[in-house]
């Protein structure tokens, strides 16, 4: 019987995938796959994954802006700049093709000046409707992802059924693998840190998906046999856009605060993007998009997100819920005060947080932050 490898010498080896750079990142390729990059969810990673492509999610990072600011007006968000600023630097060069969700109106403009500057053999721009509760928005999409496979096949070759199929098992596998992850933190706070959650999160967007899903199940399966002490910490549900470094998760934890739960696109609402199996698996694929809500750029119905964050919130035990968000990023804003009205009406009391780089403010948002967990407290 192979012994299991212990969680943390497992967590260390996530630390050093998500910490790397691009350089380091570029140096770890699986063999034989060509990297893809894209940006936003309602890109289906499956598809880039059965074409023979190495998927790369680009989440942004602490980059200083010099050159994107030529490029861009002031109100734009940081995955946007520091994105582009990498770009323009060169640190994307290895990447051989990019695929855009046009999500909303800055990532659209992003699409514009990636294609001007022409530096990439393969861009595709995925036109994704603003209303998918219209009669013809689920048509409109399937359309959509059609061109982005055939795209695909005349870039990377044919794309077979069957690979289709093993890719979205895998994907699966790893969502599942994550939620049981989740579900042991919350049995276990002290067992595993925000960040280092954080930084498993974002590793599996770097490096090669079965490996990865790999170490998922031997940090899942090296879980202690007695439950742990539980820290004392006060709980509190993250809701937001991609946070793309785990230093803010470590500062609610330092102020006093628990993570008991999230709905953050770089988080747990990617669980939400489970495909069915049986059947037709690029129609499967366009479905999920249209069964749950999971994103504010794109409208489901005035109380669809409401209904599931409330919902989560009661199920997270959580006593308050911290909005963090990108500085600019307007449809969630948009959002905010229904959503702050619907939590608050149910004593669930809120934190706005704004944010950009993890050395700007640091000391200010912790502030605010303590003062929140003790007025819980």
């Amino acid at each position: 019987m192979t012994p299991k490898i212990p969680f943390a010498d497992l967590l260390d080896e996530v630390v050093q995938i998500a910490s790397q750079d691009w350089t380091g990142i570029a140096s770890h390729f699986p063999p034989g796959r060509t990297p893809i990059g894209f940006f936003c969810p309602y890109v289906p990673e499956e598809l880039l994954q059965a074409a023979g492509a190495f998927p790369l999610r680009l989440m942004g990072g602490p980059v200083e802006i010099s050159q994107a600011q030529g490029h861009l007006p002031n109100f734009c968000c940081h995955l946007v700049k520091s994105s582009l600023e990498s770009y323009l630097q060169g640190e994307l060069d290895f990447l051989e093709g990019i695929v855009f969700s046009q999500s909303c109106d800055t990532m659209k403009g992003l699409a514009d000046i990636w294609a001007i500057e022409s530096r990439l053999s393969f861009q595709f721009n995925l036109m994704v409707p603003s209303r998918l509760n219209s009669p013809l928005a689920r048509d409109y999409f399937k359309t959509e992802v059609e061109a982005l496979k055939k795209a695909l096949e005349k870039k990377l070759g044919n794309i077979s059924l069957e690979s289709l199929q093993e890719a979205i098992r895998l994907f699966n596998g790893i969502r599942d693998r994550l939620r049981a992850l989740y579900s042991l933190r919350r049995l276990n706070p002290g067992r595993l840190s925000g960040k280092g959650l954080a930084r498993i999160i974002r590793a599996g967007y770097l490096m090669d998906r079965t490996q990865y899903l790999r170490l998922l199940t031997g940090l899942v399966d090296s879980r202690p046999e007695q439950s742990e002490t539980k820290d004392a910490g006060v709980p509190l549900f993250l809701s937001g856009n991609i946070v793309h470094s785990g230093d803010w998760f470590s500062l609610i934890e330092e102020a006093g605060g628990t993570i008991a739960g999230d709905d953050l696109c770089s988080g747990a609402r990617t669980f939400r993007l489970t495909v069915k199996e049986e059947g037709d698996p690029l129609e499967a694929l366009v479905d999920r998009y249209f069964t749950i809500f999971f994103c504010p750029t794109k409208h489901q119905g005035i109380q669809a997100h409401q209904e599931l964050l409330l919902r989560e919130v009661r199920e997270s035990g959580a006593k308050g819920v911290i909005f963090i968000f990108y500085k600019y990023c307007e449809p969630y804003y948009f959002d905010y005060p229904d959503l702050k009205k619907a939590l608050e009406a149910e004593g669930l009391p809120t934190l706005l947080l704004e944010i950009e780089d993890p050395s700007l403010s640091r000391g200010q948002i912790k502030t605010r932050v303590q003062a929140f967990v003790e007025m819980l407290s």
